[in-house]
């Protein structure tokens, strides 16, 4: 509530003076305390009243305020402890998925390993072979050689023989001088030459 201005009680001096009163009766200066009082009155009440909604307010504000203070270490603290768990997550994934790399780093380079040990294998399994290869061709070079040779020595024995029979013969048809004697040489003769061709 406002508090109502003196105005009015200068304005009656005024009016007084206007008449001629130049002092105030008892009656008048106790009704112009009255009002004095009651405009101080007044003024305390409404004081007071601006005093309780200043504190009302203020204390309205420091509980927001207070609210506010708790909501925001509440909400940090909220957020501190999903930062928290984040790294942690962040670096149990980090420790796993290294983990796993150095497993498959490993596995990569035994698979390597195998792989290179293998090539040699196979190389000196080639090599092995193509030796074996050359041994058995040289084997089978000389085997035909010895076969050829051995051929060639029958062919000239065989030839020897047929010679030496054939010379027995002829001293044999010199002896004898039929029909059969004849005939045979013949058909000698025609062995060896049978036999020359096959060579």
């Amino acid at each position: 509530m406002a508090p109502k201005k003196k105005g009015k009680g200068k304005k009656d001096k005024k009016s007084d003076g206007g008449e001629g009163s130049g002092e105030l009766s008892p009656q008048e200066l106790l009704k112009r305390a009255g009002l004095r009082i009651e405009s101080l009155e007044q003024q305390l009440i409404w004081r007071e009243e601006k005093m309780a909604q200043a504190l009302a307010s203020q204390k309205e504000l420091r509980e927001r305020v207070t609210l506010y203070h708790k909501d925001f270490e509440k909400e940090k603290e909220e957020i501190f402890d999903i930062a928290a768990d984040m790294t942690r997550q962040y670096k149990g994934m980090q420790e796993e998925l290294l983990t796993r790399i150095n497993v498959l780093e490993n596995q990569i380079n035994e698979q390597k390993d195998a792989l290179e040990l293998a090539r040699l294998q196979l190389e000196e399994e080639r090599r092995d072979k193509a030796q074996e290869l050359s041994l058995k061709d040289a084997e089978i070079a000389e085997q035909k050689q010895k076969m050829e040779e051995m051929a060639l020595e029958f062919g000239d024995m065989l030839k020897e023989t047929l010679d030496k029979m054939g010379a027995q013969i002829d001293i044999s048809n010199n002896r004898w001088e039929d029909e059969s004697g004849v005939h045979v040489t013949k058909r000698l003769e025609e062995f060896k030459m049978g036999v020359s061709t096959d060579i």
